[in-house]
């Protein structure tokens, strides 16, 4: 049987191999045998998204960079990048806020036993977040240790950087001036903004005898210019004439070309820009007052701006009063200012009979009405109603409104507002309800909307619902609308929603609410995070918006300046119409013709009870 099936089984195979061959003969090759794209290995997938993490470090996006480390160490828990990536996610969580998170993991991996790199910048991730932590001497034990091994040229800068920061929180000037000494010595290799901001702060805290002290111990170090220009300043602000000229004298004479020479002589050339400051410095008002203060003066530090600050209530007259003594300064060059709605209509009258530029910082509705000298930067009412519409009647469609409001100065001007910027957009407010200020029960208020509602036939009579209050109210309101029957609305709100304090439960009830903004810390935009971050070294806190603001009207003003030597008053309305978008303000696009700032505005909402950008 085996040989005689043999040659057909042989003849077939034939056959096969025949069509096989005439097959190949009658069409490309790739159709018989598709091509496969070659396969990413496990080596290369891993580089790829440790490079990718490293890029969005770099850009400084650093929400998604923690997302990638973080999705590289669950992945690769042995990859040859892993421990550099949890350094790089301890470093992200602590930028964020959280410094006790950060120094846990910054020890876990010390624990660890990372190669000697990642080990020396995790110590200094462990004194940088006791630092943060404000445990100063934990922090300045970790450091110093850390100094006495050898350490690259960047991070031997920021060791020392950070201990003089340190001194300066315990107030040792002289340890911190040493330190900074030390810090200059790895300049090239160190944050040049970080140093000029420790020596400014040093010879700031610094008692006119340490000066003369620090002045006389390092005579010959280059450093010793800034105590110099320090004693100057100090004596001519004292009108003591003879010291001025002694100290002045000194600083040309030992350091004919530094920087501190060079402003010297721009004093001397009286080129000075004094601008007054009108803010809340005291009183119920007094932090906003001074988030606004410090922004300013985080503009004005290394410039040639003189900020004089007035300490201005909420009163016409005093304003008022307030910008005719500044005035009286013939080298007076404008006011910021002020925040509140009556001081800024006083100011903003005053300035303009004067003459003198006025950039105020107040909501207010009109206040460039008083005149060509009278400019305005704030978030209006009339800016947020129509972002709020924008989005909802523009690209969600939404066609029907109610407002819910205070019956305050506040409210009335916000509900104003809206019923013009719908108008506008040819969409309808079928109601408008007014309740008391600082209500908790909106039983009548919602009851009257609850019969709107429910109209015309059983369809719904508005879709979306506008209430402009604080956030603990319009949370209040909220909370109370299923109760009657007012459900599947598109809740509005203004900035004032955007805040840290809001409750567990507040959150759940603003959940979804819309509202708008013109800050945003978590902002990947490198010239946010870059503001971010100086302010944080200066005054070791997260900035808000009232301090991006004040920071923003004190650069616009040196802007509008900066390349004028005649710096005439009457020239400077002109100059800073024709201001325009710049990239270290993001948040700022130009005045319009009515001398408004127009900004950048965010949109938020509340999910899973925290604030995030509206998608």
């Amino acid at each position: 049987m085996f040989m005689k099936n043999r040659p057909r089984k042989l003849s077939w195979g034939i056959f096969l191999l025949l069509l096989g061959l005439w097959l190949s003969g009658c069409a490309p090759a790739s159709y018989v045998f598709p091509a496969k794209a070659p396969a990413v290995s496990s080596r290369e997938a891993e580089e790829n998204l440790f490079l990718q993490a490293q890029e969005s470090y770099r850009r400084q996006d650093y929400r998604q960079a923690r997302l990638q480390y973080g999705a590289y160490i669950d992945r690769y828990p042995q990859g040859q990048h892993n421990l550099l990536a949890r350094l790089r996610e301890a470093d992200l969580v602590g930028l964020r806020g959280d410094w006790h998170d950060a120094l846990r993991r910054y020890q876990a991996l010390l624990a660890r036993g990372p190669q000697t790199d990642i080990a020396l910048q995790a110590r200094y991730g462990v004194g940088r977040a006791y630092f943060k932590l404000g445990q100063y001497q934990q922090a300045s034990q970790v450091l110093e240790n850390l100094t006495a091994v050898e350490l690259p040229p960047a991070l031997r800068f920021s060791t020392q950087a950070l201990l003089t920061e340190i001194s300066l929180k315990q107030g040792r000037v002289p340890q911190a001036f040493a330190q900074l000494r030390l810090a200059a010595q790895d300049l090239a290799s160190g944050d040049k903004e970080w140093f000029e901001d420790l020596k400014t702060r040093v010879v700031e805290q610094a008692t006119p005898q340490e000066l003369e002290n620090l002045e006389g111990l390092y005579r010959d170090s280059p450093l010793s210019a800034v105590l110099l220009l320090r004693l100057a300043n100090l004596a001519q602000k004292a009108g003591n004439s003879q010291e001025f000229r002694k100290w002045a004298s000194t600083l040309k004479q030992r350091f004919p070309e530094s920087p501190e020479a060079a402003k010297l002589e721009r004093a001397l050339r009286g080129q000075r820009i004094l601008v007054g400051c009108l803010l809340p410095l005291t009183g119920d008002y007094s932090n906003f007052g001074r988030q606004v203060k410090q922004g300013m003066e985080l503009a004005a530090r290394g410039t040639p701006l003189e900020l004089s600050f007035r300490d201005t209530p909420n009163n016409q007259e005093a304003a008022v009063k307030q910008v005719k003594d500044l005035t009286k300064d013939p080298q007076l060059m404008g006011i910021l200012g002020p925040l509140g709605s009556a001081a800024a209509l006083g100011a903003a009258q005053a300035a303009q009979e004067a003459q003198v530029p006025l950039i105020a910082l107040s909501q207010k509705e009109g206040i460039t009405r008083a005149g060509d000298f009278v400019f305005q930067a704030f978030l209006t009412s009339r800016q947020q109603v129509r972002a709020l519409l924008n989005r909802t009647a523009g690209q969600m469609g939404l066609k029907r409104y109610a407002v819910l409001y205070p019956d305050s100065a506040y409210g009335q001007a916000f509900m104003q507002q809206f019923l013009e910027e719908a108008a506008a957009q040819g969409v309808e407010v079928v109601m408008q309800v007014p309740y008391a200020p600082a209500t908790r029960d909106f039983t009548p208020a919602l009851a009257t909307l609850k019969a709107v509602f429910q109209e015309q036939q059983g369809s719904q009579g508005f879709q979306a619902l506008f209430i402009p209050d604080d956030a603990a109210t319009v949370a209040a309101a909220a909370g109370q609308l299923e109760g009657v029957g007012l459900t599947n609305l598109q809740l509005l709100g203004t900035n004032l929603l955007h805040s840290p304090n809001l409750s567990e439960a507040e959150a759940r009830a603003l959940e979804g609410a819309l509202f708008p903004g013109a800050f945003y810390d978590r902002d990947s935009s490198s010239a946010v995070q870059e503001f971010i971050t100086a302010y944080r070294q200066q005054y070791n806190e997260t900035p808000d918006y009232l301090a991006a603001q004040g920071y923003t009207v004190a650069k616009l003003f040196l802007k509008a300046i900066e390349g004028d030597k005649d710096r005439q008053r009457a020239d400077l309305p002109g100059k800073l119409l024709s201001l325009r978008g710049f990239s270290d303000l993001p948040w700022f696009k130009g005045f319009n013709p009515d001398r408004e700032a127009e900004l950048s505005l965010y949109l938020f909402t509340i999910k899973g009870g925290a604030v995030e950008l509206a998608q």
